[in-house]
C-alpha cells in the first residue's frame, strides 16, 4: 500500500509540474476573472485556507489521537499535494503574464520554494527514502519550512490584498 501511495503522489507532483509547463505555455489561460479574482489567484487562496486551517488541526490530531495517524497522514500528504498543484496554478499563471502587467515576485518566489521544500523533505519522510541521522535531519528541515511558509505566506496574502 505504500508504493502505491508513493506512486500516487508522485504523479500528484508530475501532473502539476506538467499543468505548470502548459499554463507557461499558454496551452491553459488561469487569468480569467472570476468575480474579483483571477482564477489562479483562486486556487492560491483556496490552497492557502486549506493549509492554515488543516496543518494545525493535523498536528494537533497527531498526538491526541495516535490510533488515527495512519489515515491522518494520507490526508496530510494527499491535502498538501493537491494543495501544491492549486498554489503552482497560481505561481504558474504569475510568472506567465505579459511584461507590462508583470508582478512583483519576491515574496511568492519564497513561498513557492518553501513550498516545494515541505513536499521534498515530505516525500522523504513519509516514504521512509532516509533513516537514521538523515531523517531527523530532514525532519528538522521540514518542520523549519512549515515555519517559514507560514510566515511569508501571512506576508504574502497581506502584501497581496493590498493591506501593506
Amino acid at each position: 500500500m505504500k508504493r502505491f501511495g508513493l506512486i500516487l503522489a508522485l504523479l500528484l507532483v508530475l501532473f502539476s509540474l506538467v499543468l505548470m509547463v502548459a499554463i507557461y505555455f499558454d496551452f491553459i489561460n488561469v487569468s480569467f476573472a472570476v468575480e474579483a479574482y483571477r482564477l489562479h489567484h483562486w486556487s492560491a487562496i483556496l490552497g492557502s485556507f486549506y493549509v492554515a486551517v488543516i496543518t494545525p488541526f493535523f498536528a494537533v490530531l497527531k498526538r491526541s489521537k495516535p490510533e488515527s495517524l495512519r489515515a491522518l497522514f494520507r490526508i496530510h500528504v494527499f491535502g498538501n499535494l493537491i494543495v501544491f498543484l492549486l498554489v503552482s496554478v497560481h505561481f504558474a499563471g504569475q510568472i506567465s503574464r505579459s511584461l507590462e502587467h508583470y508582478p512583483d515576485l519576491g515574496s511568492g518566489v519564497g513561498l513557492y520554494g518553501a513550498m516545494s521544500l515541505l513536499v521534498v523533505t515530505g516525500f522523504f519522510l513519509r516514504f521512509g527514502l532516509v533513516a537514521g541521522g538523515s531523517r531527523k535531519f530532514l525532519r528538522v528541515i521540514h518542520v523549519l519550512a512549515v515555519a517559514s511558509f507560514y510566515l511569508v505566506i501571512v506576508y504574502h496574502a497581506l502584501h497581496g490584498f493590498g493591506i501593506i
